[in-house]
């Protein structure tokens, strides 16, 4: 809470000897102008009143709508006491001092007044009953008291309190601040607005019941200090600006319509427009047409006089655009294969190009400023490009030819082949775009850049070709991808085989397609791969393997005839680790069903038993090796005919 201002009178004073003219104003006490329209009602000082008034009274039945600079200080906690905008029929050469913010004791006045000290709540000592936050209202007769309907003398408060900004509690801020005075004659309303937010606002007939039917009035602004301070300051607006109509054409040769904006506390005397240009002073049209010959950058000079005689000059750049320059690079491309890439490179001396307008030769459009487009026909493309500035210049349309070039087809035949031996190609130009280049690629890390090549494969299998090939221009042809199969052979006629005389045999080749077998005889079939060879002497075979290819690979399987049915165990085997005769195992001959091969030694123990003829006794019973001597084995088995064959005897193993 501040401290209550001291030195507070209410009274009306005359201040003859502080009292000065400036122009259409008068200035009082310590008010002070700073410029033209601009005045200091208090200096940041303790003690300070001041007051400016226009010296020529305005007619309260007409309307008026005045806007003002104001400038509480700032100061809050400490600052004190605020400003009235006042209409009085009195004098110019009147206000108060101290806590009366300049106004206190004008009567009859009408006073919209802008407190920034609290007062406190109304009390008999003369207290304002002020609210605690800085408030606007419009108050009666120099009154400051916001006192209720319920006191028992005349409320002179007729509107508000309330905060002087929206949104803040704090209008000494250091900020300037626009004040809004609106007089309705029609509707008697008074009407005041800080920041364009309306704050207070009254109905009332001003002329027959504040005036006593006088309507005419001075207006000006009061303002004090006492025991807190603030500068305060107020300046009748006048803040010339101008526009153009958005979409308005700014470019040489164009009518163009520039229109005042100017914020004026009331109405504009007069405003002198120089274009910049050499052209004469345009004093006599407030929003003028004018011609710029030459596209450039012009300043603009806008000088206003206001309404009471002060002036302000407004200079402001204005380009006038000349003609944009549309233009553009391009690549030329292949067809379905790469992008034809548009740059623009268009220009304007005055001005900035903001829009592009592309014709792309195929029905297809952009206003993007670079544009990148896959043409899938080949051929010559007319593409045009027109661009426009934002000072809505129109350039003319530039067209460029881009060339589309015809991608090469290719294309190869291939066949079978063997495995290892050389396959011959050839590349097949399809359209009468040369071919520049080839590349085969026969997906086993080799490649080849001749129209007509040669490649070994060096195993077989089915192996993907792949071909393509590029024109002179640069553009490449669909790749061509065609399977070659590559045969090979590794025929195996088995194992060399016995047989008892006429025992049918039976063989299994593999490693080929198609299969010979020479001689013929014996055979089932000597062109198939599992013929059965039946013969009572030995025979050697030999087995040719082929593809429709060729691609032929042999071998040969002996079969030899042995007296049999039969099983043979040998006399005496000797697993010494000299490779010789390690193994003891039964040979049969016409055997279809082999039963058990046992060996005993000389104690009655079987050391070896097995049902497979292939396997045998390597000498050791579980893992130790038995000593030399004598020992018993039995065999038995199922000839190829069903009979059973039996056999035992006695072997010597020897170390």
């Amino acid at each position: 809470m501040r401290a209550l201002c001291t030195n507070v009178f209410f009274f009306i004073f005359f201040l003859t000897t502080a009292k000065s003219a400036v122009g259409q104003y008068t200035l009082n006490g310590n008010a002070s102008q700073n410029n033209c329209h601009c005045y200091t009602l208090t200096n940041d000082a303790y003690d300070n009143s001041g007051s400016v008034w226009n010296n020529n009274k305005i007619d309260l039945n007409q309307s008026f709508d005045f806007k003002f600079d104001v400038f509480l200080g700032c100061s809050d906690n400490s600052g004190a006491d605020g400003i009235a905008f006042v209409l009085q029929p009195v004098s110019t050469s009147i206000g108060s001092q101290g806590g009366g913010l300049g106004y206190s004791g004008i009567s009859p006045s009408v006073g919209v007044t802008i407190d920034t000290y609290e007062n406190g709540i109304y009390t008999l000592s003369g207290s304002d009953s002020d609210p605690a936050f800085d408030h606007i209202a419009i108050q009666l007769n120099g009154d400051l008291n916001h006192r209720d309907s319920a006191a028992p003398w005349p409320i002179n408060n007729i509107a508000g309190p309330v905060s002087a900004l929206a949104g803040s509690d704090n209008i000494e801020d250091c900020k300037w601040h626009i004040m809004q005075i609106k007089w309705d004659a029609g509707t008697k309303t008074l009407s005041a607005y800080m920041d364009g937010v309306l704050r207070v606002s009254v109905v009332k007939d001003l002329v027959t019941n504040v005036f006593g039917n006088n309507p005419l009035v001075f207006w000006g602004f009061t303002g004090s200090t006492g025991g807190e301070k603030n500068l305060q300051q107020v300046c009748t607006s006048l803040k010339p600006s101008f526009r153009s109509l958005v979409g308005q054409k700014l470019c040489a040769g164009e009518s163009i319509s520039f229109y005042d904006s100017t914020t004026s506390f009331a109405a504009i005397k007069k405003i002198y427009w120089n274009f910049g240009d050499g052209s004469p002073v345009d004093s006599v049209n407030i929003n003028p047409v004018h011609q710029f010959v030459s596209a450039g950058n012009y300043t603009i000079v806008q000088t206003v006089v206001g309404a009471d005689g002060c002036v302000e000059t407004n200079t402001q750049q204005v380009i006038v655009g000349s003609l944009p320059i549309a233009d553009f690079t391009f690549n030329n491309a292949c067809a379905s294969d790469s992008l034809v890439h548009f740059t623009d490179i268009s220009s304007a001396k005055f001005g900035s190009i903001n829009q592009w307008y592309w014709d792309l030769g195929n029905g297809d459009t952009s206003t993007s400023q670079h544009v990148s487009k896959l043409y899938t026909k080949p051929g010559i493309i007319k593409v045009r490009l027109a661009v426009k500035s934002m000072e809505g210049c129109i350039s003319d349309t530039t067209v460029h030819m881009v060339e589309i070039y015809e991608k090469p087809v290719v294309d190869f035949n291939v066949s079978a082949a063997c495995k290892n031996t050389t396959v011959s190609l050839a590349g097949i130009s399809s359209t009468d775009i040369s071919v520049f280049q080839w590349q085969w690629n026969f997906h086993d890390g080799s490649v080849s850049h001749s129209q007509n090549t040669q490649h070994v494969f060096l195993a077989g299998g089915n192996f993907p070709i792949r071909l393509w090939g590029s024109s002179q221009n640069g553009c490449y042809s669909d790749t061509v991808q065609k399977n070659i199969v590559i045969y090979t052979t590794d025929v195996y006629a088995g194992n060399d085989t016995i047989a008892a005389p006429n025992q049918p045999v039976q063989l299994n080749a593999s490693g080929g397609i198609s299969y010979e077998w020479t001689p013929p005889t014996g055979l089932s079939n000597a062109f198939i791969a599992n013929p059965v060879a039946t013969n009572n002497i030995d025979r050697s075979y030999i087995v040719r393997a082929f593809t429709p290819m060729g691609c032929e690979s042999f071998d040969t399987i002996q079969v030899k005839i042995y007296k049999g049915p039969e099983i043979y165990v040998p006399r005496a085997f000797s697993p010494n680790g000299d490779g010789l005769n390690e193994l003891l195992k039964a040979i049969t001959v016409g055997v279809s069903h082999f039963k058990r091969f046992t060996v005993y030694n000389r104690f009655g123990k079987i050391v070896f038993t097995t049902n497979v003829s292939t396997k045998g006794w390597d000498g050791l019973y579980n893992g130790t090796p038995q000593s030399t001597g004598a020992y018993i084995w039995i065999a038995e088995a199922t000839d190829y005919t069903g009979n059973t064959i039996f056999k035992k005897g006695t072997v010597m193993l020897v170390r």
